[in-house]
């Protein structure tokens, strides 16, 4: 449902850095109230200090069942001091008959972010702490158990360009889930424009900051709602 390198770190040598605990989570997928898929989320170390972040959505129940749905979605990053930055990203979709997929290789030495959506191939500006949308989750997991608070805003690379998200933090609250009540920290996406667009999203403060719950609420109505019901190492 679904979220940076300085200059300097290509000069000198890539140190330890930080980063968010490895987790295995699984969640339950509902649209408008009714059960459609399960997704998968396993987020770890890779050799030569890169981390990956991958998920695996399956359509398991309703119509994303029975029109086959499939969505796979990769992250590599690597840490930049106390920041991610994507280095490569791949996601595909299956349903039905019909397939989309998307891609992104970040390349901070020739100074330039390389790849395709629908299709189409694009090349932009490199720009440090660049992230993929499936990665923000990650930068945010960070900041929120590095303390920070307000409004967090992260570069991130969405139809082929640019762009800049912002994020709210609104504050703690209780939340039921399958593993428990959990506290969370409730999460809003900032919009300019948002046309009846909301995406919220809830992390566990005794999770390691773990995703527990992300909502997504369309114009048309549409609700789409990701809830954790397992969590482990």
């Amino acid at each position: 449902m679904r979220t940076g390198l300085l200059i300097a770190l290509l000069t000198v040598p890539m140190l330890a850095i930080a980063s968010p605990k490895p987790y295995h989570a699984e969640y339950s997928v509902s649209r408008n109230g009714s059960a459609q898929a399960t997704a998968t989320v396993n987020y770890g170390p890779e050799s030569g200090g890169r981390w990956q972040l991958s998920s695996h959505t399956h359509g398991s129940q309703g119509m994303a069942a029975l029109v086959g749905v499939d969505i796979n979605e990769n992250s590599v990053l690597r840490w930049n001091g106390e920041q991610p930055e994507t280095i490569d990203y791949h996601f595909s979709q299956k349903a039905a008959w019909s397939s989309k997929q998307r891609s992104m290789k970040v390349d901070a030495a020739g100074g330039r972010i390389t790849g395709t959506d629908k299709d189409q191939s694009f090349a932009l500006a490199y720009q440090p702490g660049v992230l993929d949308q499936n990665a923000i989750n990650v930068a945010l997991s960070n900041d929120l158990a590095a303390g920070k608070r307000g409004d967090l805003v992260y570069t991130v690379v969405s139809k082929r360009a640019l762009s800049t998200q912002r994020y709210h933090v609104v504050g703690e609250e209780t939340l039921s889930t399958a593993l428990g009540s959990q506290r969370a920290l409730k999460v809003e996406r900032i919009r300019d424009n948002a046309d009846g667009r909301s995406t919220t999203l809830w992390f566990g403060v005794d999770r390691g900051y773990v995703p527990l719950r992300m909502q997504q609420r369309e114009p048309n109505g549409e609700n789409i709602d990701m809830r954790i019901t397992r969590l482990g190492a």
